[in-house]
């Protein structure tokens, strides 16, 4: 009898640490799992956002073209698309925000572009340079987030002053 009830302890005890291991291999799994999938679709909004602005440079270049117009109007619908899905990836509330600040000032060109007045906060800096601030803050929040080192370079500014 005393033998029966060691064996089955013994099992109890074994199964439990089974289970233990399990649970922890899941739920890093899952982890990993986020992360990829936040770096993912970062990476997808932050594509959408640069190619954002490289239209906004040739349009700049070409005011009257309106397929260029056309094609910028797209890619800011397309990098909304991108920052909900950012959204109900990211975990932290800091990631979000300043995603939606990326895209503000995404749309902040869009304005420019039009002949829109700049917003308050654009007035001293441009969208454009906002935007490149917001993208760093963007890239390092979500650095943090999936768990590599985040310092982001940033070029300077000389290097991105736009005659507008």
């Amino acid at each position: 009898m005393a033998a029966a009830i060691f064996a089955l302890v013994g099992a109890l005890i074994g199964a439990s640490g089974a289970l233990g291991v399990e649970l922890i291999r899941t739920r890093a799994e899952n982890l990993r799992l986020r992360q990829e999938t936040l770096r993912l679709t970062c990476a997808d909004f932050t594509a959408t956002v640069s190619q954002l602005w490289n239209l906004d440079l040739e349009l700049k270049a070409k005011p009257a073209d309106k397929e260029l117009a056309s094609s910028l109007h797209e890619t800011f619908w397309q990098a909304r698309m991108h920052y909900e899905q950012l959204r109900l990836t990211a975990a932290s509330e800091e990631v979000q925000k300043e995603a939606r600040y990326v895209l503000r000032y995404a749309y902040g060109l869009l304005r420019e572009r039009e002949g829109l007045p700049p917003r308050n906060d654009e007035k001293e800096r441009t969208p454009f340079m906002m935007l490149q601030d917001s993208l760093k803050k963007l890239v390092e929040e979500v650095r943090s987030e999936i768990g590599v080192p985040h310092d982001v370079y940033r070029e300077p500014d000389e290097w991105m002053e736009r005659d507008l």
